[in-house]
């Protein structure tokens, strides 16, 4: 090692200071919820979700969705734009509205979608959704057949992707009640 590279006990103590001193700094020139501390999680750990039917079940749904700190809404589809229009304005600040699904989901941005359109819609709707790489929340039924059925599984199991489907009010209080009695 060259003597002007070499360090000395001095150096090594000023780099010290310096580098503590910037980890002290941290705290106030990156704010807390950037690093996912605070209560509000980090912009990285949201899930951006997108809504493709924008009626009754489908507006109940992302409502429920976003009540979450950890969810932003970023789409809403629906084929008669006037209602993808009443969701955007409801999330002004990050949504933007789609008439075709199709589009929605090419979208990077949209981490998983809710699919809340008449159910013929609903297996097509999801297949793309899992080969577009988004999770999906899928209104019941969530096929009209058990040839989608099948279709439909192998889809998430081939794209590893997350899904649901709307039944959750089998798992409420007054049905679990019901089941232990």
């Amino acid at each position: 090692m060259s003597e002007s590279k070499k360090l000395t006990r001095r150096g090594f103590l000023e780099n010290s200071a310096k580098a503590g001193a910037a980890g002290l700094a941290v705290p106030y020139v990156v704010s807390a919820s950037a690093l996912g501390q605070g209560q509000k999680p980090a912009p990285s750990a949201r899930i951006q979700v997108g809504l493709i039917g924008c009626n009754g079940m489908g507006r109940a749904n992302l409502a429920n969705c976003a009540t979450h700190d950890d969810v932003v809404v970023t789409a809403a589809c629906d084929a008669h734009k006037p209602r993808a229009d009443a969701v955007v304005e409801q999330f002004k600040a990050t949504c933007r509205p789609y008439t075709d699904y199709r589009e929605l989901l090419r979208q990077a941005d949209v981490d998983a979608v809710i699919v809340a359109t008449p159910p013929h819609w609903h297996t097509l709707i999801a297949i793309e959704a899992c080969e577009a790489g988004k999770d999906i929340y899928v209104q019941k039924p969530m096929t009209l057949h058990l040839a989608e059925d099948i279709a439909l599984r192998n889809a998430v199991k081939k794209h590893n992707r997350i899904s649901q489907v709307g039944t959750h009010i089998h798992a409420s209080d007054n049905y679990r009640r019901v089941v232990e009695q």
